[in-house]
């Protein structure tokens, strides 16, 4: 029963909507009613976890309501009754919740690292060979062609699976390497491999330019963290990517000087039109700079893309801002930027420090560690954070909460 439960969940949580018609003229409507199947999936599977957690124990989840967690919680639910669109913003809201009960149902349900490793590793087999035969028997539905709409010149003959898009199949291969590396050190040698191969082979295909950059940093860094054991070291081996990313993606359209470096060293200094997206979202944030727009009541909606203004481009029907740290500023101001910066980022490395400075870091931790890296390096070319639909973000809170249990509970052998 664990392993059924944790297994359906970790497969909705990777992508729940599997092949996804591109060449639909309903795909370029605003979204603001939602997808019934997806509130559907989360309700059902979201009342099966709560009864798990029940059973187990609530207290379980004692560990994760720490001052910036609850903090943060509590200014997203501010925003979200401050919202524009308030019943749109409570919506979501719950549906992510929903998500995080989910990511961290997951590890209290599994009974040991071993179950929590085959779990990953029958999930991702799942993903790998549906996407796989998807590109084999419905390559229509399964790679980027000329008759998707709005679809980038570049795009066709990139697969994508069962996922909606190239880069969501690119950022699930990232997570299923770094999976099938645990399921390699904790489980099955054969399993692991054959997930990490898969994986490398379909993240190569979809050609995600964000996936196949992080990849390489992602095992490098968290390979010299193994290697070098302080906690500065740690630290600065951690952030300082991340800081170098915002720094490069950002910093590319607040500061003439790094946008001109860029240019010489880099033939698409946009990130694909990306600067675009984000010069729009700085100048929104700055329109409500401390209460935000309101969580999900930004992009998509009939306001954004069919406002009644002569400046409308094709960066109104965007989905996101294509950075998670603008849009957590745009959505809930700059106050819950802020309270994300602690939850999301200090509180996690502080937890590792105490979990394991100085040490050397078990398969389970490196896991959490790989997964977290994941989403802020991913963040500052994606919206992996407050994204309950989004793979890399539940990952993501997954790793969060992992490394909080980590330091409450001793790590099983």
């Amino acid at each position: 029963m664990r392993v059924l439960l944790n297994g359906t969940v970790l497969v909705v949580l990777w992508n729940h909507l599997w092949f996804h018609d591109l060449a639909n003229r309903s795909t370029l409507a605003a979204s603001e009613d939602g997808s019934g199947l997806t509130q559907v999936i989360f309700l059902g599977l979201g009342a099966a976890m709560a009864a798990a957690l029940w059973r187990l124990g609530p207290a379980r989840l004692r560990p994760l309501a720490t001052w910036p967690l609850l903090l943060c919680a509590g200014w997203l639910g501010t925003t979200v009754l401050l919202s524009i669109e308030p019943s749109l913003s409570i919506r979501r809201a719950v549906l992510m919740a929903i998500a995080l009960m989910l990511s961290a149902g997951v590890l209290i349900v599994a009974r040991s690292p071993r179950q929590f490793a085959m779990t990953l590793a029958g999930s991702a087999l799942v993903i790998l060979v549906a996407s796989y035969l998807a590109v084999a028997l419905v390559p229509d539905l399964a790679i980027h062609s000329s008759f998707d709409l709005n679809s980038d010149p570049s795009h066709p003959g990139l697969w994508r699976g069962i996922f909606p898009h190239k880069n969501e199949a690119g950022a699930a291969m990232v997570i299923l390497i770094i999976c099938g590396l645990y399921v390699r050190a904790t489980a099955s040698r054969f399993l692991g491999w054959a997930i990490v191969l898969l994986a490398v082979g379909f993240l190569v295909a979809s050609g995600s330019k964000t996936a196949l950059l992080v990849t390489p940093v992602i095992l490098a860094v968290t390979a010299l963290c193994r290697v070098f054991r302080g906690n500065l070291a740690r630290t600065s081996l951690l952030l300082g990517p991340v800081v170098a990313f915002s720094v490069v993606s950002i910093g590319s359209v607040v500061v003439p000087a790094i946008q001109e470096k860029l240019g010489a060293l880099m033939t698409d200094a946009t990130f694909t039109g990306r600067n675009e997206i984000w010069e729009f979202a700085i100048d929104n944030i700055f329109i409500r700079p401390f209460r935000g727009w309101g969580y999900g009541a930004f992009w998509m909606t009939e306001r954004t893309m069919y406002a009644g203004s002569e400046q409308l481009t094709w960066v109104n029907t965007a989905n996101h801002a294509h950075n998670a740290y603008l849009d957590t500023a745009l959505t809930m101001g700059f106050p819950g930027l802020a309270f994300t910066l602690v939850a999301f980022m200090l509180m996690p490395l502080r937890d590792l420090q105490a979990t394991a400075g100085g040490r050397d870091l078990d398969p389970t931790t490196l896991l959490f560690v790989r997964l977290w890296f994941l989403g802020l390096v991913s963040a500052s070319f994606e919206t992996v954070l407050y994204n309950g639909n989004n793979a890399t973000c539940c990952m993501f809170m997954m790793a969060v909460f992992g490394l909080r249990l980590r330091t409450a509970y001793r790590p099983a052998a």
